[in-house]
């Protein structure tokens, strides 16, 4: 499951206890044996690039081959792709500060300033999605670095070609505030230092325990082209820059704390240069794919998708919820050695039992940094895209609980109403649904094609990205009911002459192209392409009725600008937003063929 879970939240789910083991089957125990193996400490996680990950994939063909599918790329079971892994610290990357300490009877111009800098790794450390460049400039503290009605922490301070402080987070009385804690996220507040003229921005740590601690560094695959220079500072030096016998950092932080105003102000004759360099690491990996035949010759030449993605987070990455910084096996049993076991297993009943449509099955490799692996495979299909007549999704089907079972996009399609209520017919299974197509997994790269998907997920849990999503807690007997459900919806499309139809009608709760931070009043409606784009926001596609169709958006075309805002990623749209009302007009300026187009959007309540 993708971390995009974290902007666009599903359906309201529950945290699954742990359950024990359970496979009384040699059904459900030949399951257990497969989501042992791709949990195992042999494939280290499973990370795109990795060994592990190539002995997945190389496993999972050898599967597809004994179950005696064809080769479902071109000539082979293995489509190569290439993505960016990750990113890496370049040989160039500092912080300096020069400061003047005023001497009784020596002018400033003749004092010569102190430097010192701090350490990389030690003291500070790049964001991932920092620009890489050589900036300088003053140094001004801006508080928590908001900007809204009512609370602005640039008032009265200039920061043009300035290097701004901020306080990651929020303090305590503002967190009841909606228009602040919508512009409190980490991004959010780089956008809003860009967009007032800052050259860089360094995030520090609120007073407390974690004060000094630094995050990991990696990759967001929401958009590493921030168009600002960023880093993290430990609490301690950031507090020693302050200079001495003026407000210190900890005092203005307590006066916030209290006056409820911000203490917004230049650190006096200091100034800083920051060089960052960070590069992107590149590599392949794979999509394992094979396909069943049909066997109705009218209608073998179209084929049904199921997929799951068998990629997970290798030894922790920048999605790791793990709360040590030490890199550690993240098996990822649930998370998707169990859909991808899935697969297998509906592969192998519908081999003992063919459908007349065609079955194309499909481990995705890159869905944990950005759905990258179907993305590929829709934009470069190896059967025509026009002749799939749905996809089938399941990601996280192992941690049952209740017989829940939550069934996403079937507002994709006016079929999947029937088609599920005969599916589930005697499972005793209790079905949530949620009608949106777009979500944080494989299923989003088909709906934005217009093939009907469906998605199958048994719910989140408190092993999510943690190195706890052992094979031993997963429920293999709850499992087969979810196959079996699997197994009749891939017969029921099968075995219909008529194709279900794509419908465009997805559920009002989704956060597409709006906003899932709380306190957000507007929604917009855009669909966004993940992958970066140095140009703007891509889209790939607008939500029917939504003030970016109104407004002439369509897929494809790349957002610079919102508002006066300057668009480079999903977080400058959300920044842009979250100051807007029902009813305002902005101007949005796409790039569409290469030209620049500007059009107006009403925007509408959520």
């Amino acid at each position: 499951m993708n971390s995009l879970l974290r902007l666009l939240p599903l359906l309201p789910l529950a945290i699954l206890s742990v359950s024990a083991q359970n496979a009384t089957t040699p059904e459900s125990q030949r399951i257990l044996q497969h989501v042992q193996y791709l949990a195992s400490p042999e494939l280290a996680g499973r990370a795109p690039g990795t060994e592990g990950n190539d002995k997945a994939a190389a496993w999972l063909k050898e599967r597809f081959v004994e179950l005696g599918l064809r080769p479902g790329a071109g000539s082979d079971y293995l489509q190569k792709f290439p993505m960016t892994m990750g990113l890496k610290l370049g040989a160039s990357n500092s912080v300096v500060f020069s400061t003047i300490v005023e001497k009784p009877g020596i002018p400033l111009e003749k004092t010569t300033p102190t430097k010192f800098g701090w350490k990389l790794g030690v003291d500070y450390q790049p964001y991932g999605w920092t620009e890489s460049a050589t900036v300088s400039g003053p140094v001004v503290f801006v508080g928590y670095g908001l900007s809204t009605k009512g609370y602005d922490d640039y008032a009265g301070v200039d920061v043009k070609g300035a290097v701004v402080i901020v306080i990651k987070g929020l303090p305590k009385w503002a967190e009841s505030n909606p228009s602040l804690k919508a512009a409190a996220a980490l991004r959010t507040k780089a956008t809003t230092a860009r967009d007032k003229g800052a050259v860089a921005v360094c995030f520090v740590n609120e007073e407390g325990d974690s004060s000094d601690v630094l995050t990991r560094f990696g990759m967001d695959r929401l958009g590493r082209n921030s168009g600002i220079v960023a880093v993290q500072v430990r609490r301690t030096p950031c507090a020693r820059i302050f200079p001495p016998k003026e407000t210190q950092l900890f005092v203005a932080e307590k006066k916030i704390a209290s006056t409820k105003k911000p203490q917004s102000f230049a650190l006096k004759n200091t100034s800083v240069s920051i060089t960052t360099s960070v590069e992107a690491v590149e590599g392949t990996t794979n999509n394992v794919l094979a396909i069943l035949p049909g066997t109705d010759p009218s209608l073998s030449n179209e084929f049904i998708v199921v997929g799951a993605h068998f990629d997970h987070l290798g030894m922790g990455d920048e999605n790791s919820l793990h709360a040590k910084a030490e890199n550690v096996v993240h098996p990822g049993a649930d998370d998707n050695a169990s859909g991808t076991a899935g697969v297998l297993e509906v592969a192998r009943r519908l081999v003992a039992n063919p459908p007349k449509r065609s079955v194309l099955f499909m481990a995705f490799s890159g869905e944990e940094k950005g759905l990258v692996g179907s993305k590929f495979w829709t934009n470069t299909p190896t059967v025509p895209l026009d002749r799939v007549v749905a996809m089938i999704n399941m990601d996280m089907i192992g941690r049952m609980k209740d017989n829940k079972l939550n069934v996403q996009a079937t507002g994709t399609s006016t079929s999947w109403k029937d088609v599920l209520e005969r599916a589930q017919k005697d499972l005793g299974l209790k079905i949530s649904t949620t009608a949106d197509g777009f979500g944080p997994s494989d299923h989003s790269s088909f709906t934005a094609k217009n093939i009907p998907t469906l998605f199958f997920f048994t719910g989140l849990h408190s092993d999510y990205h943690r190195p706890t999503d052992t094979y031993e807690k997963l429920d293999y007997d709850a499992m087969l009911l979810v196959l079996t459900m699997v197994e009749r919806v891939v017969q029921d499309v099968a075995g219909n002459s008529a194709r279900p139809d794509f419908t465009a009608q997805h559920s009002q709760s989704s956060t597409q192209g709006s906003s899932s931070s709380a306190g957000f009043k507007v929604t917009f409606g855009v669909i966004p392409d993940y992958s970066d784009d140095p140009q703007g926001l891509r889209i790939t596609g607008v939500k029917p009725g939504s003030p970016a169709e109104s407004a002439g958006l369509k897929a494809d075309d790349v957002i610079t600008a919102f508002g006066g805002t300057t668009i480079k990623n999903i977080y400058d749209l959300t920044a842009a937003m979250s100051s807007k009302n029902p009813g305002d007009v902005v101007n949005v300026t796409v790039l569409r063929d290469g030209k620049s187009v500007t059009m107006k959007a009403t925007l509408t309540g959520r």
